[in-house]
Parts: structure tokens; sequence; C-alpha cells
């Protein structure tokens, strides 16, 4: 290394942080936005559809209009219940080795599969039928297997009663992934159902309430109004200490403005008042926060999850709700706006993908959805394996070091030289570089003596194998009886 010289840098190159981001929004206006949000709140308030939490609200000095179920709260009650909202979340595993720390503006977000589907794209077929009990098991192992996935999202098998159908769900999710899981509730009765198979999942109350195997999903009804079940789900969280993210879902032109800076706005507004809900009950309860948008294609009047637009709207609130709240942010990412793993799809990911982690995502969800997430593709899935590998591997940077600017080696391999045995080639070659599962990097010739297969097929063969293998980690018997009798008797 050449010493001695001083050399004056840029300031942009001589700084300590390299994080690639994106940034929308100036300083200034994301204390704009911020403002805007305080003000609406403070105006025109939001809705709550729940006698309890209003006299929560009403106690911690919001002016709720009972009736109406109307509450405007003032900047302060707002602050303050930021203030209290925990900077770190775990997200507990029955394996301890996959427990997960969630924290804001990671270099390198987590991951986790499109959740809430009920409809399938059949492997063998290609068409669109119900998701089965049968498909999900096999879709939890594959998603257990897949190491680039963090944590497992619910898909609802249409063959089980719905009103026992987030119970059972939740159910298979334990017994067949040891990673932590996710689940949205149906109803206000089987929330207890769900949090004492947490218990038992866990091996007893404290020990859910230290380190959560699931967490919950809900969200208000965009704009502003928060019904009776999302409360619910909201309290109960806090009541048992298990996470919530906590969602929303405007459509630009439909549920929100149309303007994409609009769009943000409401977002924002609407996230402020879910935490201040939460914590106003519960100070200390653990959020995630995770906006979702929309946008409508005013020609065909489809909801469209993918569009370029939504994707910017996605990165623009992750900037916003990151400088404001501090709590981690849980970006939907790679939807599709088509019907299958097609080339669209995979333009169409590929963005949603990075920029959400590069506007500095904690988690990014989604994999294996598409039709705006109405259907899950288990093709899409082992693509989007490899979508996973590439984007982690971009974000986490180039390792730097001494030894790997390899002025040595460039030394001994002299003029026209090679580095094929030199140290640095053996030492760097499996950390340098990111080892893909399914792309082809192979002859031609090599290929073509393996089938020609294109990569759809070669991700249909891999989902197909991992659907068929036993979790490394199956559920005790004895907890998996408890697990039923819990669901029994909810039928």
């Amino acid at each position: 290394m050449t010493r001695g010289l001083d050399i004056a840098l840029p300031a942009a190159i001589d700084s300590a942080s390299t994080m690639l981001r994106i940034r929308y929004f100036t300083d200034e206006q994301v204390r704009l936005i911020h403002e805007n949000a305080l003000g609406l709140l403070e105006r025109q308030g939001f809705r709550v559809d729940h006698r309890r939490a209003l006299a929560i609200l009403a106690d911690r000095g919001a002016a709720v209009d009972f009736e109406a179920g109307l509450v405007k709260v003032k900047p302060d009650l707002v602050a303050a219940c930021l203030a209290s909202a925990p900077k770190e979340v775990v997200l507990g595993a029955r394996d301890p080795a996959k427990d997960l720390r969630v924290l804001c503006d990671p270099p390198v977000p987590l991951t986790r599969n499109g959740g809430g589907v009920d409809k399938i794209i059949d492997l063998g077929s290609g068409r669109l039928r119900d998701m089965s009990l049968e498909d999900t098991r096999g879709l939890y192992r594959a998603l257990e297997a897949m190491d680039g996935i963090s944590m497992v999202s619910p898909l609802y098998p249409q063959d089980v009663p719905e009103s026992i159908r987030d119970l059972k769900t939740l159910e298979t999710l334990l017994a067949n992934t040891a990673k932590h899981v996710n689940i949205r509730t149906f109803s206000r009765r089987n929330l207890d159902g769900l949090v004492a198979m947490g218990e038992i999942a866990a091996g007893g109350r404290e020990a859910f309430r230290r380190k959560p195997v699931f967490s919950l999903f809900d969200s208000p009804l965009s704009p502003l109004k928060f019904p009776e079940l999302v409360v619910d789900v909201f309290l109960t969280a806090g009541e048992h200490g298990i996470p919530v993210f906590l969602a929303n879902l405007p459509i630009a032109g439909v549920s929100g403005p149309l303007p994409l800076a609009g769009m943000v706005q409401l977002l924002h507004a609407e996230l402020l008042a879910g935490v201040t809900i939460c914590q106003s009950a519960h100070p200390g309860a653990p959020l995630i926060l995770h906006p979702l948008a929309m946008t409508m294609d005013m020609r065909s009047g489809l909801a469209l999850s993918a569009s370029i637009e939504s994707t910017m709207i996605t990165a623009g609130i992750t900037q916003v709700a990151n400088a404001v709240f501090g709590l981690p942010v849980d970006a939907h990412g790679p939807w599709s706006d088509t019907f299958l793993a097609d080339s669209q799809s995979a333009m169409e990911r590929t963005f949603q993908t990075l920029f959400p982690a590069l506007s500095g995502a904690a988690i990014i969800a989604g994999f294996g959805d598409v039709q705006q997430g109405l259907a899950f593709c288990p093709v899409q899935l082992g693509l989007d394996e490899e979508l996973i590998g590439l984007a982690q591997s971009a974000l986490k940077g180039i390792p730097f070091d001494e030894e790997r600017l390899s002025v040595a080696a460039i030394e001994r391999a002299g003029f026209g030289g090679d580095f094929m045995t030199d140290i640095t080639t053996r030492k760097f070659f499996r950390t340098d570089y990111h080892w893909p599962t399914i792309s082809n990097r192979l002859f031609r010739e090599e290929w073509e003596r393996r089938g020609a297969k294109d990569m759809n097929a070669r991700a249909r063969e891999r989902i197909e194998k991992l659907m068929a293998v036993p979790p490394a980690r199956p559920l005790e018997e004895s907890r998996a009886r408890e697990l039923g009798r819990v669901v029994d008797a909810y039928r």
C-alpha cells in the first residue's frame, strides 16, 4: 500500500457510509410531510370503531367523539407514542438459530414470501386453482429450506372451513417450518386461539412473551378508518407482546390521492394514527410498519401492484418512515401485475425488490406472488430465490481491505501473467462472489446434454424437490397434538 501521500478526497468519497440509498425527498420535504400528517390527525382526526380503544385514547388526552368514533390527537401525544415504540423488534422462531432482530434501515433487508394468498398456479398444469392444505404444507417446507427466506407468511387453504382457516394455517405453519411465522386472523374469537397456539409452540406463556414465535398482521381501511377487528388485533398483540405488522393499502385515485406525493402523505398519516392507537394502549408494544401502495390503471380500471409508480411510492414512504419513526419498515416488494412467471414479472419484481431495499426497508415481502398478490406461483418462488441472492449480494457491497486490493497479487502475476493459482483467488472465490442456485452457467453443450431447460423449468424442478423434503426440525409430537386440540375446540 502506498503511504505518505497527502491526497484530499471529495467529501462524498471520504464518507464512512458505503450503503447505497434512494432518496426521493429532501430533509425539508420529509419534515413537511410529517407536519402535514400531524395537522391532519389534529384537525380531521381518524375513525376508530372500537369502544375500549376510544376510552384508552381519551384517557391519554385525545379528543374523542364516542358517538361518531372520531379521534383527534395533538402532536405531543403522537410524539410520546413514537418515543415509546421499541426501535428493535425480536421475531422468535421455533429454532433459536433462526430468531430475527429487526432494525430500522439495515444494510441488507430480511425477506418473507407473499402472504394472505388463497389461489395457486398449479405446478403441473400451470392453471389457476384454489390453494389446498396439502399445497401449503409443501410450500412451507420449501420456504423452510430456502436460506434466502428469513420468515414465512401464511397461505390460506380453501379446503379448510373459513371459521378455523386461520387457526389451521398457523398449525400447519408451525408444523412445517422452524422459522418465524406471520398470521392474520379472520375473527376476534380466533385471536385467543392463536395466542394459545403460540404459547404451546414456544413452551409456555412467559416463553412466548419473551420470544413470540409468530407475529400478527392487520390494516386499517384507507383513508384513516380503523375497524373493530383491526383494533382488536392491535390490543391483543400489545397485551401479549406479539409483534404487529401495521399495514395500510390505499389505491391511488380510489382510496388514496392520485398524486404520488399525496399517497406518501396519506400512508404516513395512517401509520402515525396506527402507532398512536397501539402505543396508547400498550406503551412499548413491538411494531413493524408495513405500508403498501397500489395505483389505478385509468384505462382498464385495474388496481396495479407493480407499476413503477407503486414502486416509487413504496420507496418514498420507506424513506419518510425511517426518518420519522425509526421503526423497522416491511415493504411489499415483488408483486406482479401479470398472471405467471414471465418476463413482465421479472422486470416488475426486480424494481420492486431493489427500490424498497435501496430506500432502507428492513424486510422485503412478496416473494412468490403474482396477479396483484392474489395468486401464489411456486415457479415464481423458485425464480425469486435467485433474485434474493443477487439483490443481497449487491446490497452487501464490495468487500474492501488491503489484501483484497491485490497490489501484491498484481506484482506476483507480473507482465501478462495470470491469477488462477494466486492465494487471493483461492482465498476469496467463495466469499466475494455470489453462487446462484438455478441460473445457467454451463457451456452450451452441457446445457443441451442436461435437457436444454429454461430457467422456469429449473425453478419448477427445484421447488418440487424442496416441497417433498420433510422439515429439518419437526414439531414435537406432544405439542403438535396440543395444537390440534386447540383447532378442534374452535370448530
